[in-house]
């Protein structure tokens, strides 16, 4: 589901890529479909002026819009499950009915209401979720940490620690008939440069990695873990058969090596292999 474009430097998606150059990015979400009825994952922005760089919602990417292209209503959802809590995830949680509950994890909450990352929280939609925690049912709270066992939502469906964008990111992990889809949020900007064309050029000394392992894989220039805590996020997302970020195409893997996307609205669905 689309949501709108951000506007960011094509520097945010890889370490080593030269800052200077304005792109476009699709805001997305994933409605889950299956026996539990519609689950939603990330759910877009409440208008480009709170991005820092701006932004563009065009005509059928309303959040209305976007439901009601699957037939559905945002009170027709089971729930919505939050990757993390920046502005360009959170923007659209004050449309769906409290009665629908917002599925998070604690510590991405408590992190973003201490002012840490500035406006890259909004403030309007900390408030709603505010709320939400003081109305009865309508949040619920994983506790995953570090070490911490992943928590089961309905069969097929596993909320687990991500990391690597924000130190509360969570994945969602869902069965399909042709393997695992890892939900990521914004652990990707580039998957297949961060998983198969990794930059090897044109480092900043001192600054900027320089990928002397040829298995590491690039990591994204917009974190607020350590290197170490996001390289070994990155690294356990190879596990999956799809890796689905919220502003790049579905990737697909085998055995950990990134071989195509998908560039369909459907998981799984048509692969495009890379050349």
């Amino acid at each position: 589901m689309n949501f709108g474009s951000v506007f960011i430097d094509e520097s945010m998606r890889l370490r080593g890529i030269q800052p200077g150059n304005r792109i476009a990015v699709p805001a997305q979400g994933f409605l889950l479909v299956g026996p539990h009825g519609p689950i939603l994952v990330d759910a877009g922005y409440r208008d480009p002026s709170v991005l820092g760089a701006g932004g563009e919602i065009g005509p059928g990417q309303g959040f209305e819009e976007q439901l009601a292209a699957h037939g559905i209503t945002p009170a027709d959802l089971t729930c919505v499950i939050m990757t993390h809590l920046h502005r360009d995830h959170a923007g659209h949680l004050h449309r769906v009915p409290m009665t629908v509950p917002v599925v998070l994890n604690r510590s991405e909450l408590g992190g973003a209401c201490t002012g840490i990352q500035g406006r890259a929280y909004a403030k309007d939609d900390l408030h709603h979720l505010i709320d939400r925690l003081y109305t009865p049912g309508a949040l619920r709270f994983l506790d995953l940490e570090y070490g911490a066992t992943d928590e089961d939502l309905w069969p097929g469906i596993t909320c687990r620690l991500s990391g690597g964008h924000t130190p509360g990111s969570i994945a969602v992990v869902v069965d399909t008939a042709e393997g695992q889809a890892y939900l990521c949020g914004d652990l990707f900007y580039d998957a297949e440069g961060a998983l198969r064309s990794q930059p090897r050029d044109g480092f900043v000394a001192g600054v900027q990695p320089t990928y002397l392992v040829p298995d590491d894989p690039a990591l994204s220039n917009n974190f607020t873990t350590s290197v170490r805590q996001e390289m070994a996020a990155v690294k356990a997302a190879r596990r999956y058969r799809f890796v689905l970020p919220a502003h790049d195409d579905p990737g697909v893997l085998e055995h950990g090596r990134y071989v195509g996307r998908i560039l369909g609205d459907i998981i799984p669905g048509q692969i495009t292999p890379t050349p």
